[in-house]
């Protein structure tokens, strides 16, 4: 049985946001998809279910104990050692999950998910060190591997037109969505919510003041920020004030459960980004039924679909005036958007995702 080597660098993370959730769920599908293909899968076991894999049919679990290394050792691990594990284990096609690659491929195809360009195209969000170990650990490999896979239309145009990845070596496969459920005590409070790392891109300084001008009609409303700092991105220095201003709640990292009560019980999900490759947390949001505004730049209207208000994302003016159209819904019309936007996200599914990619691996085999 032809064998594939699963890179999963991504289980070394305590607290798993974006593109860690996005490869554990789809390599979870891929291990529970029918196949007949051998999956070698080097993983930390200590990360969420990874350690139920070696349970599955046709699938070997090498244990890398990345959850004890530091960033740096996990990523000379990719680039030096695992090609050379991966051979000797017996594997000719390898995926890469989340956008870096080995440049030494050691005669394997590699597959590559590419979740975004930003740390290209915007190195100005990024610290020194990040973009450093990027234009070493990715772009070399993106350029050398033999499928990229972009998780949407607006990436895939992006490889081709930026990275000029010819469209023989490129891809599209959609992320799916896992249905996440809420926990047992919903959360209290008018409240609009955000989710994702307190990252430039995210644009949450423009949305607090958007937010400001629309709780002076309305005092009693709240704006709750789920997310955490990282230090590989550049600092606003705006947002710390504009975070501790009055009716804008900072909650941190959350548990998957209670990030979905959060979601269920807000009266809106607030994501109006600069630029996002898929933007998981707005299909998160329709699938709980919540109402959703986001931005109409980069991947957003290609992946939020029909039932979210859309706005520019750099006018605070337009931020404020699709929450105030929000707000000004009916019960009717909020039953209609989210009954619309649940089957929207119904339709991102990651075993339809773990099936294409099993597609991908076969027509790189000799």
């Amino acid at each position: 049985m032809p064998a594939i080597a699963l890179n999963g660098r991504f289980s070394g993370t305590p607290q798993p946001t974006g593109t860690q959730t996005a490869s554990q769920q789809l390599f979870d599908a891929i291990v529970w998809a029918p196949r007949d293909l051998e999956l070698v899968v080097f993983a930390d076991p200590g990360f969420w279910n990874i350690s139920e894999w070696a349970g599955a049919e046709g699938v070997r679990l090498i244990r890398v104990p990345f959850r004890e290394w530091s960033r740096r050792r996990a990523h000379q691990w990719e680039q030096l050692e695992f090609p050379r594990l991966a051979r000797q284990y017996g594997c000719r096609v390898a995926h890469h999950p989340m956008t870096t690659c080995p440049v030494w491929q050691n005669g394997l195809k590699s597959v590559v998910t590419l979740h975004d360009l930003n740390f290209y195209r915007h190195p100005e969000w990024y610290s020194l060190a990040f973009r450093l170990v990027y234009s070493l650990c990715a772009v070399p490999g993106l350029r050398r591997a033999a499928r990229v896979v972009a998780i949407s239309e607006y990436v895939r145009r992006q490889a081709e037109e930026v990275l000029k990845i010819r469209p023989g070596r490129l891809a599209m496969v959609y992320n799916g969505v896992k249905p996440i459920c809420p926990g047992a005590r919903p959360p209290a409070g008018r409240y609009l919510l955000c989710v994702g790392s307190l990252q430039p891109h995210k644009n949450l300084a423009r949305m607090i003041r958007a937010f400001q001008s629309v709780r002076a009609e309305a005092p009693d409303l709240e704006l709750r920020v789920v997310g955490r700092p990282q230090p590989r991105f550049a600092r606003d220095p705006d947002l710390p004030a504009l975070l501790s201003s009055p009716g804008v709640r900072l909650l941190g990292y959350l548990s998957e459960a209670d990030l979905a009560s959060e979601y269920s019980q807000a009266l809106a999900f607030c994501y109006p980004s600069l630029e996002e490759g898929f933007g998981l947390p707005v299909l998160e949001a329709m699938g709980l039924e919540t109402p959703v505004l986001t931005s109409n730049l980069s991947c957003l209207p290609e992946v939020a679909g029909p039932s979210a208000v859309l706005v520019d994302p750099m006018c605070e003016d337009s931020i404020a005036g699709g929450l105030r159209r929000i707000l000004g819904w009916t019960a009717s019309q909020r039953k209609e958007a989210g009954e619309t936007g649940k089957r929207w996200a119904a339709g991102f599914s990651w075993q339809r995702a773990a099936g294409e990619y099993l597609g991908i691996y076969r027509q790189l085999l000799p």
